[in-house]
């Protein structure tokens, strides 16, 4: 692992007074930006009072966004995530995800709430540490990962860095799940759990494993089914997987879309359909 400053600045390809100024001067590297949130059939998601929940994000800029870059190039894709893992990962994808849990008849899927800014600067900082950085690089590459005490939506190294920083909490659900013949896997904040037998009696003991650790569950996104559950955006049958009617209405919606994009849908079609 990088225990020196010459060589992380060797890695980043940048020299240590520009990374101490851009530490200096975080807050110039990262502007706000609101979007709006969606249920997964593209109607507004709501609040208790009917008005359309906002996404904070805090995308980067300029130099720390190139950095940043390099540090998921470079140094995160190089950390080894578990066989749960498929969202963010290089390799996997949420096809690959939904296929593990083909042919389970009982699925348990929750979603884990406000996962990025849920997730603290220490966390990330004992993550780099578990992984033998000295504490000096874990701490700079904290500062440059991290804003406002925070893991920041909207970076390059945000969705790798929660994976890594959850895999505390995803080791105790592999091993609860691999006692009880459970298969578990996690897309990024997607969670889901299947078995051919029963687990509705496992639930509690996976949630609370979940909000031990200080994470918080989206109880509006949390489902236990028996019957063509969806997961990560696909709806998982006993012998195939297939589009959701959500996606299937797109690839007929072919009026204000560009070539380009109705390409893009068939061929993610297609391969769902050769899955």
């Amino acid at each position: 692992m990088i225990n020196t400053l010459k060589h992380l600045c060797f890695v980043l390809k940048i020299d240590a007074s520009e990374m101490n100024s851009i530490i200096s001067n975080i807050g110039k590297s990262y502007y706000e930006k609101i979007e709006p949130k969606f249920n997964k059939d593209n109607t507004p998601r709501l609040d208790k009072n009917g008005i359309q929940k906002r996404r904070i994000l805090h995308p980067s800029i300029n130099r720390l966004k190139v950095i940043q870059k390099r540090i998921h190039r470079d140094i995160l894709l190089k950390l080894e995530l578990p066989d749960y893992a498929f969202g963010g990962v290089k390799g996997r994808d949420n096809i690959k995800n939904a296929r593990k849990h083909q042919g389970k008849k009982f699925i348990f899927t929750t979603d884990l709430k406000d996962f990025f800014p849920s997730i603290r600067h220490q966390q990330v900082f004992e993550m780099f540490r578990s992984f033998n950085f000295s504490p000096t690089i874990a701490r700079i590459l904290t500062q440059l990962t991290t804003y406002k005490g925070k893991l920041p939506q909207g970076t390059p190294t945000s969705p790798t860095l929660a994976n890594l920083v959850f895999v505390k909490t995803g080791k105790k659900l592999q091993d609860f799940a691999g006692n009880h013949q459970i298969t578990f896997t996690s897309f990024v904040d997607d969670l889901t759990f299947s078995a051919p037998a029963d687990i509705k009696n496992k639930i509690s003991s996976i949630i609370d494993t979940i909000q031990l650790d200080g994470f918080k569950i989206s109880h509006n996104k949390t489902n236990y089914k028996t019957k063509n559950p969806v997961v990560t955006g696909l709806v998982v049958k006993n012998n195939n997987l297939s589009l959701t009617d959500t996606y299937k209405i797109k690839l007929k919606e072919t009026a204000n879309k560009t070539p380009e994009q109705i390409r893009g849908l068939n061929l993610y079609a297609d391969r769902v359909k050769n899955a």
